[in-house]
């Protein structure tokens, strides 16, 4: 393995800090992208396709994602978007 020029956090700040959470641009989705749709019991990515399949031309929904700092709620999106 590569010699890495980080140096290891010693403490949960350091650790925090050391953290890149923001959203995966398309280029990164690939490389970083972790499927967690079987621990979740759920897909949102399939679920709002479906909503998005059943919509006419004009009609609106408003999708609510949530969740802690960093826990992937734009990458979804963005993973959506890519899909549409």
């Amino acid at each position: 393995m590569p010699h890495s020029s980080f140096q290891r956090a010693n403490t949960l700040k350091a650790a925090f800090l050391a953290c890149n959470v923001e959203p995966l641009e398309p280029a990164e989705m690939e490389r970083y992208y972790v499927e967690l749709s079987l621990v979740r019991k759920t897909s949102a990515i399939d679920n709002v396709s479906t909503i998005l399949d059943f919509q006419e031309a004009g009609d609106f929904t408003t999708i609510l994602f949530t969740g802690h700092r960093g826990c992937g709620k734009s990458t979804e999106l963005k993973k959506i978007q890519s899909l549409w």
